[in-house]
């Protein structure tokens, strides 16, 4: 008799991912593979010593919620240098396996409030602190190992979190990948591999989806401050600088990220993306419960299943739902999100499958979120981009 694992080898790798036994194995071969790095650089002498790195925050109340990681300084080149594609993959690979810090204590501070945070198995820390009357808009934050912490002298790491502004129309929540990013799901594989192995100045933005945030940030804000975006992802804390380097770059409003640790846990080998947008579009949602939000994505994705159900959920602070058509060669999900729509619309949903950013842009100024200077300005980059 044929065992089950060779007549349905698919089912049998997707429950070995699945199995909490398996993730165990993994996760403790993979912590022991780290404490052999760690051990084997400090012996011979050839570690590059600790660099922090402060990811955006933003603030609920009086709280401000942080997010960083202590690691190896990673051997990078100098920022701005334009690389050929196999030494931007490897620098690509080098972010993916650069050496967490566990046990790292750090002193995160911000204005004249100061807090201690310890680092996790893989360098990660996530600090909260109570910083009364922060004003709308961007403040700084200073994280510090301080000497000797790690065997390693100080080493110093600064951010920013945004306070969001209550008067504000709307906050956006938005998918990076496909929705912002083209990372080749179109183009086959000619973009996946500049998606994989290029950096910020390689990669390509969604035509006119710049212009169109743009549009709504200052639209949905108040008259002196935009309106928030949140951006959310299954890509890896890794890919950190390159994914905010090119939002700066392409122009798309600033925004806190919310990605993943790729790495394996005690529970599982590898993370569900969907459940990861998930638990961060909740917390976004309960921490601002008087916001109304426009949540946008793209149909490669699960963007739209999740987006609805907390449509059904949070009805009151969804304001629309925008999903971007990712490519023909999904024609059955396409037919299936335009059917979705019209049910959704039919309901008092605004729910809306678009072909591209003027699609989005024309639903967005019809609902009086974007104004027509955002409609010109996005017809004017898709001319632009030919």
């Amino acid at each position: 008799m044929i065992p089950d694992e060779l007549r349905h080898p698919r089912q049998a790798v997707g429950r070995a991912v699945r199995s909490a036994e398996a993730a165990r194995i993994v996760s403790d071969l993979d912590r022991r593979l780290s404490h052999y790095r760690r051990e084997r650089k400090f012996g011979a002498g050839t570690f590059r010593g600790l660099t922090v790195v402060v990811h955006r925050g933003y603030v609920v109340g009086d709280e401000v919620r942080v997010h960083l990681r202590v690691m190896e300084e990673p051997l990078m080149p100098e920022v701005g240098q334009d690389l050929p594609v196999l030494d931007s993959a490897r620098q690509n690979l080098r972010r993916f396996f650069a050496l967490g810090m566990p046990q790292v204590r750090v002193v995160v501070k911000v204005g004249d409030v100061v807090t201690e945070t310890v680092t996790g198995r893989r360098g990660y820390a996530s600090v909260t602190l109570s910083v009364p009357g922060l004003e709308p808009g961007w403040h700084r934050v200073h994280a510090t190992v301080p000497p000797g912490s790690g065997g390693q002298d100080e080493a110093v790491g600064r951010g920013r979190v945004v306070v969001p502004s209550k008067a504000a129309r709307v906050a956006v929540i938005s998918d990076i990948d496909d929705t912002v990013l083209r990372t080749g799901l179109t183009e086959g594989m000619s973009a996946l591999l500049t998606s994989m192995v290029g950096d910020a100045n390689s990669r390509s933005a969604i035509p006119g989806m710049a212009s169109l945030y743009r549009g709504l940030a200052r639209t949905g804000g108040d008259g002196t401050a935009e309106a928030t975006y949140f951006y959310v992802s299954t890509g890896s804390w890794a890919m950190y600088p390159v994914l905010t380097s090119f939002l700066q770059g392409r122009g798309f409003p600033r925004g806190p990220l919310f990605l993943t640790d790729w790495g394996p846990t005690d529970r599982y080998i590898v993370r569900s993306g969907s459940e990861h947008k998930r638990k961060a579009i909740a917390r976004l949602l309960d921490a601002y419960p008087d916001t109304s939000f426009v949540l946008i994505g793209d149909s490669g994705q699960a963007d739209a299943d999740v987006y609805l159900e907390f449509a059904a959920t949070h009805r009151s602070q969804v304001a629309a739902i925008v999903i971007l058509d990712v490519g023909e060669h999904l024609a059955e999900r396409a037919d299936e999100l335009t059917a979705r729509a019209l049910e959704a619309q039919s309901n008092g949903l605004e729910f809306h499958f678009v072909q591209d950013a003027l699609g989005a842009a024309r639903v967005l100024v019809d609902l009086g979120l974007c104004d027509a200077t955002t409609l010109e300005e996005v017809e004017t980059e898709l001319v632009a981009f030919g």
